[in-house]
């Protein structure tokens, strides 16, 4: 996105419409009209059209047939956080049920070294810490040999930092620590292959996260 003093038109009304979801002043489930919206941003229709079909690939639109552009309910709550949680969780069992069943050989030294770099960082923000639980689930997912599973966990991270809600971030940073070592034991019991061990450590990390969010 083109910082404000650069931006293009249909990157302003981009911007707009989407500060204006996010404060709520459209609300989920609110009809946007492309006139209507052009005269309140003093914004030609052509810009605006650009950006609703940008704010749809997004997640902040979607089209309704016979009511046209509605405000999507995007945000990721407690209960939706879950749901991707136990998805993630059949990804994981899946793709160790693979490795054994084809008797793939893991290699934890990579993810041993990724946790290591992560324990050299001062004071992880919540954007570093999913960041890091993405390259974990990446490298692990990526024995599966399928790229559906990246893609699925690609996006529920990427949703995750769009639309999270605030209690969603925190379990991500709070638990982190204990989530990280889960990760490396998680990949040495995979090396040595000890299976049942791994899917109890995946297990355990999915129970953590929801045991947190429901405190």
């Amino acid at each position: 996105m083109n910082k404000p003093g650069n931006e293009t038109l249909e990157s302003k009304a981009h911007r707009m419409i989407k500060e204006k979801i996010q404060r709520g002043e459209y609300q989920v489930g609110q009809r946007l009209i492309e006139a209507e919206v052009s005269r309140e941003l003093e914004l030609s229709r052509t810009p605006v059209r650009k950006a609703f079909a940008m704010l749809t690939v997004d997640g902040y639109l979607e089209f309704e047939d016979y009511k046209g552009v509605i405000v999507k309910n995007c945000a990721i709550t407690k209960e939706r956080y879950i749901a991707m949680l136990d998805v993630m969780e059949l990804l994981l069992l899946g793709t160790i049920d693979k490795i054994e069943a084809k008797s793939l050989t893991f290699s934890n030294h990579r993810v041993s070294e990724k946790a290591v770099g992560f324990l050299r960082l001062e004071d992880a923000t919540e954007r570093q810490c999913m960041e890091y639980q993405r390259w974990f689930l990446n490298e692990i997912l990526s024995y599966a040999k399928n790229e559906y599973y990246l893609q699925v966990i690609n996006q529920f991270y990427d949703d995750l930092l769009e639309f999270g809600e605030t209690d969603v971030f925190q379990s991500a940073t709070k638990l982190f620590d204990k989530t990280l070592d889960n990760y490396v034991a998680c990949g040495r019991y995979i090396e040595t292959r000890d299976y049942e061990a791994a899917r109890a450590i995946v297990k355990q990390i999915i129970n953590d996260r929801i045991l947190f969010i429901f405190r």
